[in-house]
């Protein structure tokens, strides 16, 4: 496990960068909210100013980082370490399934399943030749630590050709998940390792400990939370309109 993490330095930049990034949504939604005479929408764009603060955050640190396609539709932002040929993605915990990384968690009133991410599945695919033996995680009270072989495939012949390029081009994929606690304050950055044969995500690091001055003000929290009995859908979260019907799951 100690090879797959990050030096501390990265650590505390990328975490950083994440609490600052959200931070700068939150002050874009008090503007819109201001000057706009709707602006639920920016709801949505939470995930943009995160990606875009860790990629101004990361290029002095020897990062590259670009945008890709998930899919027909959804871009995101992709980081790279130039030496070591490392790639990660930032996604929103609430909707990480660490079970089954592949597949979108829904919110707990919704159930469960959600739609198939394959693009995660393929990118996971750059750490087949990865040794994953020291990895026992535990996810609620349930023990991952066989591995069996998963059948997923993509419907976009153009996405499928971009991410076996990439399975060559790097040595290893991460994803790095943040998450909100009640008072909508970011409380936890967890490192995660995914494993093609099993779908499994394997955490790597805990780096909640490098979280700093993510405290929020009530306005803050006035601005973002959502109305009571509302619920906020964010694409980004589900990778809405990425897939064809057929990858949903019933």
């Amino acid at each position: 496990m100690e090879q797959y993490k990050f030096n501390s330095e990265h650590n505390k930049m990328i975490v950083e960068a994440i609490v600052e990034g959200y931070r700068e949504y939150i002050e874009h939604r008090k503007d819109r909210k201001v000057k706009m005479k709707i602006s639920s929408a920016f709801a949505w764009t939470k995930g943009n100013f995160i990606e875009s603060k860790v990629a101004e955050e990361c290029i002095d640190y020897g990062f590259k980082y670009k945008k890709s396609k998930a899919g027909l539709t959804w871009d995101y932002l992709q980081f790279i370490h130039g030496e070591s040929k490392i790639l990660f993605l930032i996604k929103n915990a609430a909707y990480f399934n660490e079970k089954c990384f592949s597949q979108s968690k829904l919110p707990a009133n919704k159930g469960n399943k959600g739609l198939h991410r394959t693009y995660l599945h393929e990118l996971s695919k750059i750490n087949k030749n990865l040794v994953f033996s020291d990895f026992h995680q535990v996810i609620d009270g349930e023990t991952f630590e066989k591995y069996e072989q998963l059948s997923f495939f993509v419907s976009e012949n153009r996405v499928k050709e971009e991410l076996e390029n990439f399975q060559s081009s790097y040595t290893e994929f991460h994803i790095l998940t943040y998450a909100l606690d009640e008072a909508y304050q970011i409380a936890e950055v967890k490192h995660y390792l995914p494993n093609p044969s099993d779908n499994v995500a394997y955490l790597v690091e805990d780096l909640s400990d490098f979280i700093f001055g993510a405290e929020l003000t009530d306005e803050d929290r006035e601005v973002i939370a959502p109305e009571m009995g509302e619920e906020i859908m964010d694409p980004a979260a589900y990778d809405i309109g990425i897939l064809d019907d057929e990858l949903q799951i019933e």
